[in-house]
């Protein structure tokens, strides 16, 4: 249902949304920040971490593999 609605809407609006989720979502990560200040350095450690890995995994499976048929 969600992905139909937003299918739907112009590319304009799609991007309305999507820079209205990040606004939301940082304003929701300061205000809880406020009331616990290891918050404001733990989310941004652990979202650099999966960053790092996705990295990492990524970079994996552009390495290509051993041909076994020319040992």
């Amino acid at each position: 249902m969600i992905h139909d609605l937003y299918s739907s809407l112009t590319a304009r609006e799609q991007r309305a949304v999507r820079w209205s989720a990040a606004a939301t979502a940082a304003a929701l990560w300061l205000s809880t920040a406020w009331a616990d200040p290891w918050f404001l350095v733990t989310v941004p450690m652990i979202a650099g971490g999966f960053w790092v890995y996705h990295l990492k995994l990524r970079n994996r499976e552009d390495e290509p593999e051993d041909d076994l048929d020319l040992l």
